[in-house]
C-alpha cells in the first residue's frame, strides 16, 4: 500500500479496480458503484490497483481520498500478465481486511442495490455473478441492448434504469444456480461462467486462487481458467438477476491504448 489509509472494521465487502488513464470513465463508473450499491459507506472497503499509470491518475486517487496500490510492473512479461496479476494483487490487497471481494472496472454503469444483491447471496464454497449486459458492439453471451460508452452524456441513463427497474421488478430475489448464463437471445445459453462484477469468499480464493498470469494449455485465460477450476471443485456458480451492471465491452482498454496506457 503505497498512500497510508485506515481500513474500515465493519467492512463485509472489498471493491477493487484496476485504473488506467480514462478518469473520464472512472469519475462516471466508480460515483455509479459507490451511491448504486445499496450498501452502508463502512460496510464496503475499496481499492486501486495502479501500473504504468500517469502522474494525473495519482492526483485524482488522492483528490478523492481513495486507497491503492502500486503495482510493480513486470517489464518484459507484456500486459496479459500484469493485468492478471493486477487482478491477483487486488484480491491480495483485500482479503486481509475483508470476506468477500468483488473486482469492477471503469467501463460500467451499476444499477441500484447491485452489490447489496450480491452480497445478500455469496457464502461459503459460492460465487455470485451480476446479471451483465452489454452493447451488442463485441460479441458478447450476455443481454445485449445499447444504451451507449459508459461516460457522461453518452451514456442514456435514463434509458437504461428504466429497462433495469422492470427486469428487477420481474426477477427480485431471484438466484440462478444453472451452470450456463442466459443471454437473452432466442432461449440460447452461453458457457461464459464469469459475469463481472462477481463476488468471491475468502474460502474460495484461498482453495483455487491466484488466477493464472498466461494463458493455460488450452489458451483459456487466467479469470476463466479459474471459474473452470471453481466450477471442478463444486464451488457453486450461480448469479443474481437483481444485481444489474451495464459494460461498455472493451471501452476502457481501448482508451487507455489510445492514451499510450497499458501499452
Amino acid at each position: 500500500m503505497y498512500n497510508n489509509k485506515e481500513w474500515s472494521k465493519n467492512a463485509k465487502v472489498g471493491l477493487y479496480c484496476q485504473l488506467g488513464g480514462a478518469l473520464d470513465m472512472a469519475n462516471f463508473s466508480i460515483k455509479s458503484a459507490i451511491l448504486n450499491s445499496g450498501m452502508d459507506k463502512d460496510e464496503v472497503e475499496m481499492i486501486f490497483v495502479t501500473w504504468k499509470s500517469k502522474p494525473y491518475v495519482y492526483d485524482w486517487l488522492e483528490l478523492n481520498n481513495f486507497k491503492y496500490y502500486e503495482m510493480p510492473y513486470d517489464e518484459g512479461k507484456g500486459f496479459l500478465w500484469n493485468l492478471y496479476k493486477g487482478w491477483n494483487a487486488g484480491y491480495e490487497q483485500l482479503f486481509p481486511h475483508v470476506p468477500i471481494v468483488c473486482p469492477i472496472a471503469t467501463d460500467h454503469y451499476f444499477y441500484k442495490d447491485w452489490l447489496k444483491n450480491l452480497v445478500k447471496n455469496c457464502k461459503e464454497n459460492r460465487i455470485v455473478n451480476c446479471k451483465l449486459v452489454e452493447p451488442g458492439i463485441l460479441e458478447t453471451l450476455h443481454t445485449a441492448k445499447n444504451y451507449g460508452v459508459t461516460v457522461e452524456g453518452q451514456f442514456r441513463k435514463q434509458e437504461f434504469d428504466t429497462w433495469a427497474e422492470q427486469f428487477v421488478k420481474e426477477h427480485k430475489d431471484e438466484l440462478v444456480f444453472d451452470d450456463c448464463i442466459p443471454n437473452d437471445r432466442g432461449g440460447k445459453y452461453g458457457h461464459r461462467l464469469d459475469a463481472m462484477p462477481f463476488v468471491v469468499p475468502l474460502d474460495v480464493w484461498k482453495r483455487f486462487g491466484p488466477m493464472l498470469q498466461t494463458p493455460d494449455e488450452r489458451g483459456i485465460t487466467g479469470d476463466t481458467n479459474f471459474f473452470n477450476r471453481c466450477k471442478a471443485g463444486g464451488v457453486e456458480i450461480t448469479k443474481a438477476l437483481d444485481a444489474i451492471s451495464y459494460h461498455s465491452g472493451g471501452a476502457e482498454t481501448a482508451r487507455n491504448r489510445a492514451e499510450g496506457v497499458y501499452t
